[in-house]
């Protein structure tokens, strides 16, 4: 996505955006549809320049195409990242001040984000603006990440358990945020975090278009495709050191990633970047089972969990204790079943990864509740007794009222 400059003033009161108006960060501030009704953020629109996705410009009343060209903000090639643990502004556990993004409902922030971080993986290749704005959109996640970790978790988890598009860029953020919590967990340091969420983002930058279309198809990928599939770590490490990156922990997960040829090394003795390499790859695993594709339904939560937590010597090791603490066995955003019949979704972790909080949804009698009921999971009563794939649950949550109750 290239964005384009509007001018001030152009956005009235009480005027509906007609497409989103991103701020010179690339934030979104005014979903498409959305009224501006933030005395703050109005003063903004007013007095400063804002963005927009210029093949979008044709949807602004009063911009003629003529004179947009001019406006372009010209691609810019970043930077040697020399430094490439990109030096934070902000500290992870703060819920951070993004300005007036944080206005808008965190489901329209993500799924901003998410057409934000496709367009720029699309669009990944030496050269270009494409590796600035996954830096932008990183940022973006732990900001998001920040505000509301359960919301966060429950929204990308549940839209991965349901058709949609652009898949890959919705799985990389996914990675990204469990990766990241699991890696506080474990302790480890800032700039291993940094690196270990900047990889998730890009570890299948080379196949971003291949993996979008399988998610969509029932075909069999070709030998062809099989090939790029098979060599997608290693291009994508290419395509980043190409791009400037010279971060060998970044590149290094990357490049790892899909690889079980280190399994027999304990983990405590592995290099920095094969330890995030492991990481990845089990999160990455784990979320893409509990992902919807045209061909499959996703797995059981449980099931995925599970599996997810056992290492290679077939016992709960280090990464799958982290990932029990960071996500439980029943992760915010999938459906469960309770003791008395009822059957709910998970809206947020709990005392224990067994006992996640959970609004019940449907009664057991098989009607919908009039409204979200939360549960104590730690009575009898309200106890889950199993996970349920989203293709067994013919519902569909109010997000933000679901996200209101954490």
């Amino acid at each position: 996505m290239r964005l384009l400059p509007v001018p001030a003033g152009t956005l009235r009161p009480g005027e509906p955006a007609p497409v989103d108006i991103f701020d010179d960060e690339g934030s979104l501030l005014v979903a498409a549809g959305q009224v501006a009704g933030n005395e703050k953020l109005l003063q903004v629109l007013a007095t400063r320049s804002v963005f927009i996705d210029e093949s979008l410009a044709h949807k602004w009343k009063g911009l003629s195409p003529a004179p947009l060209k001019n406006m372009l903000r010209p691609p810019s090639v970043p930077a040697p990242l020399q430094d490439a643990k990109p030096a934070p502004k902000f500290r992870d556990s703060q819920v951070l001040d993004t300005g007036f993004a944080l206005e808008l409902p965190l489901t329209e922030e993500w799924d901003a984000l998410h057409r934000v971080l496709s367009s720029a993986l699309r669009d990944a290749k030496p050269g270009g603006d494409w590796l600035k704005r996954v830096i932008r959109a990183h940022r973006r996640v732990q900001q998001l990440g920040s505000r509301s970790p359960d919301g966060s978790l429950y929204y990308l988890v549940y839209r991965s358990s349901q058709p949609q598009d652009n898949y890959s860029a919705l799985h990389a953020m996914l990675v990204c945020l469990v990766c990241q919590a699991a890696a506080r967990v474990l302790g480890w340091p800032r700039d291993w975090v940094q690196a270990l969420g900047l990889a998730a983002l890009t570890m299948n930058a080379t196949m971003t278009e291949l993996q979008d279309s399988l998610g969509n198809s029932d075909t069999v990928p070709t030998v062809e495709m099989r090939q790029e599939i098979e060599q997608h770590s290693m291009t994508a490490q290419e395509l980043l050191k190409s791009s400037g990156v010279e971060d060998a922990i970044w590149t290094g997960a990357v490049r790892w990633h899909h690889s079980w040829q280190q399994d027999h090394i304990a983990f405590e003795e592995l290099p920095p970047a094969n330890k995030l390499a492991r990481l990845l790859m089990r999160v990455d695993i784990f979320t893409a089972r509990l992902s919807r594709r045209k061909n499959r339904g996703p797995m059981s939560p449980l099931q995925a969990a599970k599996r997810a937590c056992i290492g290679p010597n077939g016992k709960l090791d280090e990464i799958g204790s982290a990932l029990l603490k960071a996500l439980g066995l029943y992760p915010p955003g999938t459906f469960v079943a309770l003791a008395n019949q009822e059957v709910g979704i998970v809206v947020g972790r709990g005392s224990r990864a067994d006992l996640p909080r959970v609004a019940s949804l449907r009664g057991a009698d098989g009607r919908p509740l009039p409204g979200p009921a939360l549960r104590d999971t730690n009575t009898s009563m309200y106890r889950v007794t199993r996970s349920l794939p989203a293709t067994e649950v013919n519902l569909v949550p109010n997000h933000e009222l679901m996200i209101s109750m954490l």
